[in-house]
């Protein structure tokens, strides 16, 4: 970890990223809707000219989120100051090079703080009448957007978007944050047909230790208005696309967030009275189904015989692992086929069928699966002591927005 600080703080990693073209992948973890709206390679340069602490107590990178933008940002600049990834975009968008498919996939950071924090902090009444200037000053402390919040800053997004004349366009919805497993539903459902659990606390913390004196939690109210909140930014995400194609743009939803009701393992795979009634159970592909146990939305374990729960969320128990993110691809190429989009094998020949993800391929390279460490299981109980001590989760997974 010291090797890793020393790296981006100090080394090869601090210095300024070469020019270029712009990158075809333009994400940044992390990153809410104003973000690509507004982020600008001169302003995360600024950011990152502040001194670092070379702390031996403390190997966390500083400003990480900012070290993992630079680049891109970099290449979005293309030598002209103030350029925001989405001004690269547009630019590629001329007769001269075009884009083909540009795939959307922001808002979860919106609210993913909310679970992340176990400390739900909302948009301030009003953020939706400020300019988006002044938005940024106003979010500063907040993990969790209003509706009326999330609209207003989608609406910018989705303006800048219609400047873009790409061939067709994806746009993902938002998963349910609470699925995620860093935020685990303590004790049995609140009732058998609900969704919810009583409280949800670290995925560490067992139910014969939960204590609401000492340990973070979110309650069941709580978790509810989380997904409530999330349905409105979905419902304003397929509204936009909806009124994108009625003006003749080939627009698409993502249903990201279906995709992840349907792998819930708690919320409905276990508890057959909690579905709705459009609920089905989401069917793996054939390599990923054939493991033994079936990988599920639990968090990750595994000892000495190999993995024993989990699989399609990563140790951070947020972001998927190699095998999962496989699955979010083979969903994007759907949509991509349903739009017409023509495929080519690596000779350049067009390629027949349904295009298919290689799972067996990707298992090998999904490490965590393939070659499971041999104690995550048994280092639960350390994590719990480090997240204690040093709030690691908060420090790993800063979701909490700070200034600009």
């Amino acid at each position: 970890m010291d090797r890793v600080e020393d790296y981006w703080e100090r080394g090869e990693g601090s210095r300024t990223p070469p020019p270029g073209a712009p990158f075809h992948n333009m994400a940044v973890h992390g990153w809410d809707l104003l973000d690509p709206l507004l982020l600008t390679s001169t302003v995360v340069a600024s950011r990152l000219a502040h001194p670092t602490k070379d702390d031996p107590l403390s190997q966390l990178v500083e400003r990480h989120q900012d070290r993992a933008a630079w680049p891109v940002l970099q290449r979005a600049r293309e030598g002209t100051r103030g350029r925001t990834v989405l001004d690269a975009v547009a630019d590629m968008s001329n007769p001269t090079q075009g884009v083909e498919t540009l795939v959307v996939v922001l808002g979860s950071n919106n609210a993913l703080g909310s679970v992340v924090t176990l400390e739900p902090a909302w948009t301030p009444e009003g953020y939706a009448d400020l300019p988006a200037d002044q938005r940024l000053a106003a979010r500063v402390g907040c993990n969790l957007w209003r509706p009326s919040a999330f609209a207003a800053d989608w609406s910018l997004l989705a303006a800048k978007l219609r400047e873009i004349a790409a061939q067709h366009v994806i746009i993902a919805t938002v998963p349910s944050v609470t699925i995620a497993p860093i935020a685990r539903g303590t004790f049995k459902k609140v009732r058998p047909q609900s969704r919810y659990f009583p409280y949800y606390t670290r995925p560490w913390i067992t139910d014969e230790d939960f204590d609401t004196r000492r340990d973070p939690y979110i309650t069941e109210d709580e978790a509810r208005a989380i997904d409530s909140a999330i349905d409105s930014y979905n419902e304003t995400i397929i509204n936009s696309v909806a009124a994108a194609r009625s003006d003749g743009l080939d627009w698409y939803v993502f249903d990201m967030g279906s995709i992840l009701d349907r792998l819930a393992t708690r919320r409905y795979v276990d508890s057959p009275w909690a579905r709705p009634t459009w609920w089905t159970p989401y069917e793996l592909p054939r390599a990923l189904a054939a493991l033994d146990p079936v990988p599920n939305t639990r968090f990750f374990r595994s000892g000495p015989d190999g993995r024993s729960d989990g699989g399609l969320f990563s140790l951070d128990g947020v972001h998927p692992t190699t095998s999962a993110y496989g699955i979010l691809a083979q969903e994007v190429i759907k949509v991509m086929e349903l739009a017409g989009v023509e495929f080519f094998d690596r000779h350049g020949l067009p390629r027949t069928g349904p295009v298919l993800v290689d799972f067996e391929r990707l298992l090998r390279a999904d490490t965590l699966i393939s070659d499971p460490p041999a104690a995550v299981s048994n280092s639960l109980s350390l994590l719990g002591w480090l997240d204690d001590r040093l709030d690691l989760v908060n420090k790993f997974l800063p979701f909490v927005h700070s200034p600009l």
